[in-house]
């Protein structure tokens, strides 16, 4: 049953395809097994079997509804979420109405109590609500949750405000002192507001419907929209208006099967537990856990558990294994297998013979060269990596490394009386500290290692994979697989920051970028059939909107009027781009011409520049850069995507013109000078060649040694754990 739900399972995560009559067999089957099952466990997993079959029975109807009736979907969702909305509202209405009522009420005696107990009312989650008590002087007194917008002591009792990017509900209540309790509920928030929890953002996650907020008079004709109306002092009135958007149709699709695969995956897991509890024998439970490693391996288990970053190869990519190095996640589940598998053979004590030294010897051989091989599948993402992410690396590395050094311990250790010898576990130890210490600085950016830096670590496998007691031999493996693979690690992070490095400088020059030409025009479409932009918080939201604003180029974006005057900016990133060649630019677009892109040669690269007249006296601009560190973010810029605060993977830095008869720049390799990485490139831009200079900082000796010590210990601990797992497994007496 296992094994047909873990098929079915696999494939329909793949490529959902109608395997109905799969599912409904596999619940027919679960069935049976309900009923004639012995045993709590066996009922327990006929019962996740008969899920995990539902599941995928009524996920590829719901599929086949939005592929052959969609108008049908779309308008049953819409007439859903209609129906939900009216409550929604009135229910937020509510919450912001009691939360101004107890805070009018609050005693203005005690303030540092005032601000407590406003703090201890006020609600946290979805939608926002904020709450400030106004003195009878109209100053703000005390306050608590988040404020979008600036309250306001005068308005009436229910009231609705509104901005380019937010929607505010309101509501006020007056004490008998003379002070004025104001309680707001945020209703929507446009989409380049981060981490906001709007009644809008929380609708569209429950029903995958968004919401288009409009004020009063600005929604469009359409049967859709509907109007919040609540009474008031002065009888009902128009708040707002809202219209429902249904996501388009393979978006809905998109959304269906990730809810699905979550829900698929989280059953699949299970399934396996207890399949591994159930099982009588070593060799089931082995086979269980292949057919895990399989469903990885077939299946996109990143996306339905939330962990793009482990299970994808865009982090991760090597194919001397085939698919099974394919990603980190799946090469380290890969690694734990045949590592818990190697424990099995080492609590064996296979007799020893003059096979199974040969087959040792060869796992040796083949471990150093393997681990350098799958260390060049490490590939840093450009905006610097995370702790968590070279964690990731170095833990898949250091269990592909011990599946080889393990089983070669399995097969040097004979069946002979126990050895209690732990010199040469010491002694290997020691020696592969030695060597990590001598790799990291014979390492170099043009190839690494030298070709005789691997037989340093020949000793040191020989020594620990010898006989020797348990816990010296756990001990004594975990060290040494765990210093190579950090080192291996280590050395593979540089090789890939010194790459992205090199793709940065080659975007400089006078070398176009194809792809900000096409995402340039697609934007100018958008704001010449949108509502034209008239302030910089406007132009900003257009942007973050496109398709040119999710690719990090650095960008200026202004506002001029026809004649070149400058009315508004936006400076997101410091280009090399004065206003008065931009005014010029915006003075020669010809009166018939809506829209233009210009291509200029600037420092330190192509920079394009479009121009779109939005209505008869006033011109956008948007001017992007190439993409690369030389260009430094501008304070608003930091401000609005605090993201870029990261370290860098290197630094660039731009030579000053050559002096007329001085030797141009030559190329010339990375190299290393200590513990940094240096290299000169010379970038013809405009008419003169001017040098390039890229550092990468390794951060010192003290420093790598204290990470490295930490990231050693983890891996004897992570080691340890695999052991004790692979003897559970096996039925063994866990010591």
């Amino acid at each position: 049953m296992i094994l047909v739900a873990a098929i079915v399972a696999a494939e329909w995560l793949r490529n959902p395809r109608p395997v109905v009559a799969w599912a409904e067999w596999g619940c027919a089957v679960a069935a049976a097994a309900l009923l004639f099952g012995r045993g709590f466990r066996a009922n327990a997993l006929a019962l996740l079997l008969a899920l995990l079959a539902l599941t995928i029975t009524l996920s590829q109807r719901r599929f086949s509804a939005i592929e052959r009736r969609w108008p049908q979907e779309r308008e049953s969702r819409v007439t859903a979420a209609s129906q939900h909305l009216q409550g929604d509202l009135h229910a937020a209405l509510g919450r912001a109405d009691r939360l101004a009522e107890i805070a009018a009420h609050i005693s203005a005696k005690d303030r540092a109590a005032a601000f407590h107990e406003l703090q201890r009312i006020t609600p946290g989650g979805r939608p926002e609500m904020g709450v400030v008590i106004f003195d009878a002087d109209g100053g703000p007194w005390a306050w608590a949750g988040r404020h979008r917008l600036a309250p306001e002591v005068n308005g009436d009792s229910i009231a609705a405000r509104a901005s380019g990017y937010y929607v505010v509900l309101e509501a006020r209540r007056h004490s008998p002192d003379g002070r004025t309790a104001v309680a707001s509920v945020l209703i929507w928030a446009h989409a380049a507001v981060p981490e906001h929890g709007s009644l809008a953002e929380k609708f569209r996650a429950r029903t995958d419907v968004a919401l288009a907020v409009y004020p009063e008079g600005a929604a469009p004709d359409s049967p859709d929209v509907f109007d919040y109306v609540e009474p008031t002092t002065a009888g009902p009135r128009l708040l707002f208006s809202v219209q429902p958007v249904p996501p388009e149709q393979g978006a809905a699709k998109e959304l269906a099967y990730h809810r699905s695969s979550r829900i698929v995956t989280w059953l699949v897991l299970p399934v396996f537990a207890l399949g591994l509890t159930i099982a009588e024998t070593a060799a089931e439970r082995f086979l269980l856990l292949a057919l895990l490693l399989w469903v990885a391996v077939r299946a996109p288990l990143g996306p339905a558990l939330d962990l793009q970053s482990l299970f994808s190869p865009a982090t991760f990519f090597r194919p001397v294994l085939g698919p099974i190095s394919s990603s980190a996640g799946v090469l380290g589940l890969t690694g734990t297998l045949f590592s818990m598998a190697g424990v099995w053979l080492w609590g064996r004590k296979l007799p020893r013979r003059w096979y199974t030294v040969i087959l040792g010897a060869l796992l040796l051989f083949i471990s150093p060269y393997l681990i350098s091989e799958l260390g060049r599948g490490i590939t840093p993402p450009a905006r610097g990596v995370s702790l968590g992410l070279w964690l990731t690396w170095q833990l898949a590395l250091l269990v592909s490394v011990s599946a080889l050094i393990v089983g070669a311990a399995a097969f040097f250790r004979g069946n002979g009386p126990e050895s209690h010898t732990r010199w040469r576990i010491v002694a290997g130890v020691t020696i592969a500290f030695a060597a990590a210490v001598i790799g990291t600085l014979v390492w170099n950016p043009r190839a690494g290692w030298p070709e005789w830096y691997t037989f340093l670590w020949t000793p040191a496998l020989l020594l620990v994979t010898l006989p020797a007691p348990r816990w010296a031999a756990i001990s004594g493996i975990a060290l040494v697989a765990g210093s190579s693979a950090a080192l291996v690690t280590w050395g593979a992070e540089l090789s890939g920051r010194v790459q992205v490095a090199q793709r940065d400088i080659a975007r400089l020059g006078t070398e176009p970028d194809p792809l900000a030409l096409p995402l340039l025009e697609r934007l100018g479409d958008e704001a010449r059939h949108s509502t034209p932009p008239a302030s910089a918080s406007e132009l900003y939201a257009l942007w973050h909107g496109s398709s040119v604003g999710h690719q990090g180029y650095p960008a200026h974006l202004a506002l001029w009027s026809s004649r070149g005057e400058l009315r508004d900016e936006l400076t997101l990133d410091s280009l090399d781009l004065p206003s008065p060649l931009l005014g010029a630019l915006v003075r020669d677009l010809a009166a018939q011409d809506t829209m233009r892109v210009v291509q200029l040669n600037r420092v330190p690269g192509v920079h394009y520049v479009l121009l779109v007249r939005v209505d008869s006296a006033a011109v956008m601009t948007a001017a992007v850069g190439p993409r690369t560190e030389l260009i430094l973010p501008g304070r608003v810029g930091r401000l609005l995507d605090p993201s870029r605060h990261r370290a860098p993977l290197y630094t660039l830095t731009l030579a000053p013109p050559a002096e007329e008869g001085s030797p141009e720049p030559s190329r010339i390799r990375w190299r290393r000078e200590g513990w940094s990485l240096h290299s000169e490139s010379p970038v013809l831009l405009d008419t003169t060649t001017r040098a390039v200079h890229a550092e990468i900082d390794l951060r010192g000796p003290v420093p790598l040694f204290v990470r490295g010590v930490l990231v050693v210990l983890l891996d004897a601990a992570a080691l340890a754990f695999f052991w004790f797992l692979a003897e559970f497994i096996v039925g063994a007496r866990v010591r």
